[in-house]
């Protein structure tokens, strides 16, 4: 839970698997569970100059389901 910015990032090369699960319970359990997505962050919306991401489907985003969301 640090905020330094060293350790904000989402980058999760590294980490075992162990760890991964944890993130993933988390995600699900914690933040899935009590509030909907709402939004994506520019890393996924936007290619690295800038420009818009055509490829990006929500759909396609690991934990998205749509039928969750509505």
């Amino acid at each position: 839970m640090s905020l330094k910015p060293a350790d904000l990032t989402s980058d999760t090369t590294g980490l075992t698997e162990e760890q991964l699960k944890s993130l993933d319970s988390i995600f699900e359990e914690t933040y899935k569970a009590k509030y909907p997505i709402v939004g994506y962050t520019a890393a996924r919306l936007l290619n690295k100059d800038g420009s818009p991401n055509e490829d990006f489907k929500p759909e396609d985003q690991p934990h998205f389901q749509i039928k969750d969301e509505f």
